[in-house]
C-alpha cells in the first residue's frame, strides 16, 4: 500500500563569514525571529600562544545539533539522512580548533571540520514541534585561526519528517512506501485486457502489452 505525502523544504542561500574579532553568528531557520542556533569563535592568547576554536550551540530549549561519537559536530555528506533516528545530538558541539605559536611562527588546525565542506545536522522546535534542517559550512583555519562561511541553510516544515543533508527542494508531491522511501513516479499501472480487446486478435494484444 502507497500513500501521498507533500513535503516542504524551505532553502535560504546565504554567504556568511564567521571569524574571531568579530560577533557571533545567530541563525534563525525559519525567519521567525527567534535565533535557533549560535556560530561563536574564540582566540586569545596565553603568553606567545594564540589558541582559539569555532563552535555552534542551541540557543533555544529543544534544539540540538547531530554530533558525532567524541560529541563534536558531525561534518555529514551531501545526502545525509536528518531526522529522528539520528544516532547523537548534542545542545552544543565544536567544529574546528587552532593555535600560532608568535615565537616561532609555528601554526595547526585540526577537528571535525578542518578543511571540509560539509552539513551541520539540526533539530530545532517551531510551536512546540520537532522540525529537521541543516546548514551548509565551509570551515578550517587561517594561520591557525578559525574561520568558517556558511553557504545556506533549509529546513522541513512538516514536523517530525526527515530532510536529507543539501536538499534545497521546494515542494514535492511523492508516492511513498512503508519505508517512507519515494517511489518512482514513473512506473506505469498495468489494466486489464478487456474481451473486446481479446477479440481483435494479436493485434490488440501487441497494443494492450505495449500499454
Amino acid at each position: 500500500m502507497y500513500r501521498r505525502s507533500w513535503y516542504c523544504r524551505i532553502y535560504t542561500p546565504t554567504k556568511v563569514h564567521i571569524a574571531p574579532y568579530g560577533y557571533d553568528y545567530f541563525l534563525d531557520l525559519n525567519g521567525d525571529g527567534t535565533t535557533d542556533f549560535v556560530f561563536s569563535v574564540y582566540w586569545c592568547c596565553d603568553d606567545s600562544v594564540y589558541r582559539g576554536g569555532l563552535s555552534v550551540g542551541a540557543e533555544a530549549k529543544g534544539n540540538e545539533i547531530i554530533v558525532n561519537r567524541r560529541g563534536d559536530a558531525a561534518a555529514l555528506p551531501s545526502g545525509h539522512r536528518i531526522g529522528p533516528n539520528a544516532p547523537k545530538f548534542g545542545s552544543e558541539a565544536s567544529m574546528v580548533w587552532g593555535y600560532f605559536n608568535t615565537s616561532n611562527f609555528r601554526y595547526k588546525c585540526y577537528g571535525p571540520w578542518n578543511g571540509k565542506t560539509a552539513y551541520l545536522g539540526l533539530k530545532f522546535m517551531i510551536s512546540g514541534e520537532v522540525h529537521y534542517g541543516w546548514a551548509a559550512l565551509s570551515a578550517g583555519c587561517d594561520r591557525g585561526e578559525p574561520t568558517a562561511e556558511l553557504t545556506g541553510y533549509a529546513y522541513e516544515t512538516i514536523p517530525n519528517r526527515w530532510i536529507k543533508a543539501g536538499d534545497e527542494t521546494g515542494t514535492l508531491d511523492e508516492s511513498l512506501n512503508g519505508s517512507d522511501e519515494p517511489t518512482p513516479r514513473s512506473v506505469p499501472v498495468p489494466t486489464a485486457a478487456t474481451l473486446g480487446m481479446l477479440a481483435w486478435g494479436a493485434q490488440a494484444l501487441d497494443i494492450w502489452r505495449r500499454e
